[in-house]
């Protein structure tokens, strides 16, 4: 079968590596040329345009960063669908809103093309280990195509509904995320302003009801080690958050925390942390309190 992939950054390299290893045969094309070569040497071949990947594969995957990116290059002016047949089938792996993924199913559709939403969860780590959790929505034929193809970079896939499914889910999955690890933030410079040691209160707290992984993964992982690289960054987070905040609003739901949290994002992206790990959301938050939370852990 042959895979055609865009987008080559730290989620997309690492799937589009596993499906080489399991002996699918690779289109590849990035706006960056060089992940493409490093790819080429591992098995993959190379394409110019999206269109010219869609023309030379069975199965196309997506996974970028902005939403109108995969709109873009799936459906829009020289996009994928321009080069594809029908009976062909799109997988987008990527964040985006329900309601535009949606409009691509239905773009797709006219042309006889099948679409599949399945964002994934996990981070680069999961990524390279095909651990990635999958949310997929599409018709259960085109998710039963791909669903072998899934499992070369996830292990817990799950089929949710209709085109749109995964996508929500996703959302539902990133206001968690985000909430969760602002929160922790907030605990901890709250604690460490009141004298306590921030390594024996995360210790404490990790093993106490208000535990989660959010806060294992921000605390343990980058705030006590004071080691802000990003492996998810705030500015998705915060994308991510905006792209569930309009579609809470579609449907008539209200949101409390994740606008606060996204104002606490907004505040560390004013402050020059945006391409930091959604965990330095923490420093402005020290930065008020006059405190740095900070352990050997």
């Amino acid at each position: 079968m042959r895979i055609g992939f865009i987008g080559l950054g730290k989620m997309g390299r690492p799937m589009a590596e596993a499906l080489i290893r399991d002996g699918f045969s690779v289109v590849a094309h990035n706006r960056s040329r060089g992940v493409v070569n490093e790819l080429v040497s591992q098995g993959a071949q190379s394409a110019l345009s999206p269109a010219e990947v869609a023309e030379r594969t069975d199965i196309l995957f997506t996974c970028l960063a902005a939403p109108e990116d995969v709109e873009q290059i799936l459906i829009g002016p020289g996009g994928a669908h321009e080069g594809a047949r029908a009976g062909k089938t799109f997988v987008d792996v990527s964040t985006i809103e329900p309601d535009r993924s949606r409009l691509i199913g239905r773009t797709l559709a006219e042309r006889g093309i099948g679409f599949v939403d399945a964002p994934i969860s996990g981070g680069p780590p999961a990524a390279r280990a095909r651990s990635l959790a999958v949310l997929a929505g599409g018709e259960p034929a085109e998710f039963k195509k791909v669903e072998p193809v899934l499992r070369s970079f996830g292990d817990n896939i799950f089929h949710l509904g209709p085109v749109g499914s995964g996508s929500l889910a996703k959302l539902c999955n990133q206001i968690l995320t985000s909430v969760h690890q602002a929160l922790a933030c907030e605990v901890m410079v709250l604690g460490t302003k009141g004298g306590l040691d921030p390594a024996r209160l995360y210790e404490a707290l990790s093993v106490s009801s208000g535990q989660s992984r959010g806060m294992d993964r921000a605390i343990a992982r980058f705030v006590l080690p004071r080691e802000f690289s990003a492996k998810a960054t705030i500015e998705l987070i915060l994308k991510d958050l905006e792209c569930a905040m309009q579609a809470a609003a579609g449907l008539g739901v209200e949101q409390s925390l994740a606008p606060v949290a996204a104002r606490m994002y907004r505040q560390a992206v004013a402050k020059g942390h945006g391409q930091k790990d959604i965990a330095a959301v923490i420093l402005p938050v020290e930065e008020r309190a006059g405190v740095v939370v900070k352990g050997n852990r």
